[in-house]
């Protein structure tokens, strides 16, 4: 347990003073203080099922009303935790049963006959099966529980101390990034914390270090391959390479103690950031395979950075979450772009990812971008706001479609974060960078103080770069101006350029998403050959020309040459039909290569940029 304490003044007087105001405040504490306590109760683990007991001391008023949230944070998509709520019951503290009601989806009123200071307590089950999503999972082995998905909160103890219990079984041990002070038991100043801060139980591994100034503890549940060297050695610095992107901040660390979360499990990906922790899912092959590996500490890389990006600043308009609503904002492309942007630099800043893998991850990303429909169609601006509706929604009705009409606020975002540092270094010349930017944002907006606007980040952009700067911004953002990605490359010695496909076997595309085999349609691209021809999403591919596909399409797609037209055989709605396509040439990604006739101060700016990393020569062997 970490533990603060104040300088004391040594004067009699004075100390006496202290001494008797501590006794009346703990007198009050202990007689008046109101505060949420939760009991956790998971006996029957083993059937998935959590117990939950919330106790809202010292509850004045003739009602109480008490609410679940219907989202977590870091994912926007309302997910309805209340649908796996049942046997909810609300009594006093000598447990004599309350009147209650269900007010909404997620909400209920308490009725207290006697509107005295008392406790109000509401007990129910959680069914808990859903880690894939990150919210809460309960069996025989362990319990994740994701505060946000579980835990009620009443409207008047929101801001109130939060002292939560799990019962843990024999042999378990529990983590979160809020304080414990003993086992089993943590300590929250308010009910946003405690949403901020999952919590692991169990029999995981604990790897612990120190980095950056920071205590670091590395939580892993599942399977590993116990290599604690290499995963202290490579999260070390990746924690350094972060904290020194802001290392000019006047505010100093976010914080002196910070968890790693790792679920390892077959199937796992992704992962979420909360105030002084993190929750990540990986498929157990990232820990054997390099290129999964590289993967990892990307992902790890943008989940650490939103440790100051989105948990220490964020948006106006979610400074202050509200937890019975969808949260919009325009600026997920500053929280979870710039973000991302980040997280494929830091690993080749911390010396973890060579610099010719990166070129290589910036032409996919660059390809993924500009040669997606959405991209001249959407701004960054309407991807952000419409991120609970299209982005992260899981309709069916609009999922072959969303690729063709939106874009990624993290993919462009993390370009349009390529191109503001390139450009602040240059009209710096050399003396500022995104870096800086960040660091304002850092300082100048601590959480809680009500966030910031575009029009903040407009002006400490152009302070770090220049007016013209931020007035391009305006287009980037709000229009569908394209980033001047090329322009951007060059000033730090890349070309970019498309890949020579004059030998490729297949010369021709369908301009199609495939899925299965035979192939069945997922998303025909927007003016693309398929989409031109009248096929849709969830057609069955059976034929091309007569000749059955099965899992052959590009070998069949050898024999033909751009503009030639073919007929596809396919099943819709359980109907046999034929459809004439006229194939289109096919698209060559994106390459990124050094220019070896770079100028010094290119080659400057790059290594600067990079944190002093190098391209590795070439071998002749």
């Amino acid at each position: 347990m970490r533990v603060k304490q104040a300088p004391v003044n040594h004067g009699r007087k004075n100390l006496a003073a202290a001494m008797l105001s501590i006794v009346l405040v703990c007198l009050s504490w202990t007689v008046s203080a109101a505060e949420t306590r939760y009991q956790v109760d998971l006996s029957e683990r083993n059937m998935q099922q959590v117990t939950i007991e919330a106790r809202f001391t010292e509850v004045t008023g003739d009602t109480l009303d008490f609410h679940l949230p219907v989202w977590r944070s870091g994912l926007y998509l309302v997910l309805d935790f209340v649908g796996t709520v049942s046997g909810l019951e609300v009594s006093d503290e000598n447990g004599e049963p309350l009147a209650f009601e269900q007010t909404a989806k997620s909400s209920w009123r308490v009725s207290r006959p006697d509107a005295g200071s008392g406790d109000v307590v509401v007990r129910y089950r959680v069914y808990a099966d859903s880690l894939t999503d990150r919210t809460r999972h309960v069996n025989a082995d362990h319990a994740f529980l994701n505060p946000a998905a579980v835990f009620v909160y009443a409207d008047q103890f929101r801001d109130l101390p939060v002292d939560l219990t799990l019962d843990l079984p024999e042999g378990w041990q529990a983590a979160s990034g809020m304080e414990q002070p003993d086992p089993g038991r943590f300590v929250a100043p308010h009910y946003d914390r405690l949403v901020d801060s999952p919590i692991e139980a169990g029999t995981f591994d604990l790897v612990s270090f120190e980095a950056a100034g920071m205590n670091i503890d590395f939580l892993i549940d599942g399977i590993w391959d116990g290599d604690e060297e290499r995963l202290i050695e490579d999260m070390s610095a990746l924690v350094t390479a972060t904290a020194e992107v802001f290392a000019d901040a006047n505010r100093g660390l976010p914080t002196d103690y910070y968890l790693f979360m790792l679920h390892s499990g077959d199937g796992l990906g992704g992962g979420t950031e909360y105030y002084n922790s993190t929750v990540v899912h990986t498929d157990p092959r990232a820990f054997w395979d390099d290129d999964r590996w590289q993967g990892f500490l990307g992902l790890m890389a943008h989940e650490f950075f939103h440790t100051w990006n989105v948990k220490r600043f964020r948006p106006a308009s979610i400074d202050r979450y509200d937890y019975q609503n969808i949260n919009y904002t325009e600026l997920l492309w500053v929280a979870e772009g710039l973000t991302s942007y980040y997280d494929q630099l830091l690993p080749v800043r911390a010396g973890l990812i060579p610099v010719g893998e990166y070129r290589e991850q910036l032409a996919g990303a660059i390809s993924s971008v500009v040669d997606a429909p959405g991209y001249s169609q959407d701004t960054l601006a309407r991807a952000s706001l419409e991120a609970w509706t299209k982005g992260y929604h899981r309709g069916a009705d609009r999922a072959a479609d969303k690729r063709n009409r939106t874009i990624s606020f993290y993919s462009q975002g993390g370009l349009l974060g390529l191109v503001l540092d390139m450009e602040i270094r240059r009209t710096s010349n050399g003396d500022r960078s995104l870096d800086t930017v960040m660091t304002s944002l850092y300082d100048d907006f601590p959480l809680g103080s009500g966030g910031f606007t575009y029009a903040d980040f407009r002006e400490r952009l152009a302070a770090a770069g220049d007016d013209a700067l931020a007035e391009q911004l305006d287009g980037w953002v709000y229009d569908t101006q394209p980033l001047p990605l090329a322009d951007a490359l060059q000033s730090v010695g890349w070309v970019l350029d498309r890949e020579d496909t004059s030998e490729n076997p297949v010369q021709v595309s369908l301009d199609v998403s495939l899925r299965g085999n035979p192939p069945v349609v997922f998303s025909p691209r927007l003016d693309g050959a398929a989409w031109q021809a009248g096929i849709n999403a969830g057609d069955e591919l059976i034929a091309l020309n007569g000749v059955r596909i099965g899992s052959n399409l590009d070998a069949l797609l050898r024999r033909y040459s751009p503009g030639d037209e073919v007929e596809f055989s396919l099943f819709r709605d359980g109907q046999l039909k034929t459809v004439p396509v006229t194939l289109n040439r096919v698209r060559a990604d994106h390459e990124l290569e050094v220019d070896e006739d770079a100028s010094e101060e290119a080659r400057g700016v790059r290594a600067d940029w990079l944190g002093g990393m190098e391209e590795e020569e070439e071998s002749d062997e």
